[in-house]
């Protein structure tokens, strides 16, 4: 039932791009802000994987902060969409689009590193 609901509320327009605006703020190419809500590693022999859950929510920007300010993160600076449901990230990883879907209102973009080939 999970699965059905994903699959009737998804959406093919991604951001073409996700940068880090503030600590826990990211901005896409239409200026809306996406939060990272939720993240978790998964840990591997090569090195730990990660997921994460943004939500795009009205938020009132700052100014923007340089990533000396922002400090250590385990999440990238930045993302850019690539074909096949992909992000390729500011370390040049790539990250799977797991889902992306409407609710409510309320878009949520989940997003899993994927290994190093």
């Amino acid at each position: 039932m999970v699965e059905e609901q994903l699959r009737r509320d998804s959406l093919t327009d991604h951001p073409d791009r996700l940068w880090i605006w503030q600590k826990f703020v990211y901005l896409d190419e239409h200026r809306r802000t996406w939060l990272p809500l939720v993240m978790e590693v998964q840990p591997t022999l090569e090195r730990d994987k990660l997921r994460v859950l943004f939500r795009q929510e009205v938020t009132i920007l700052g100014k923007p902060m340089t990533p000396t300010q922002i400090g250590p993160s385990p999440l990238p600076l930045m993302w850019q969409l690539y074909p096949n449901r992909r992000y390729r990230s500011s370390d040049s990883s790539f990250w799977r689009i797991v889902y992306h879907v409407r609710i409510e209102g309320l878009e949520n973009l989940f997003l899993e590193q994927l290994p190093d080939d």
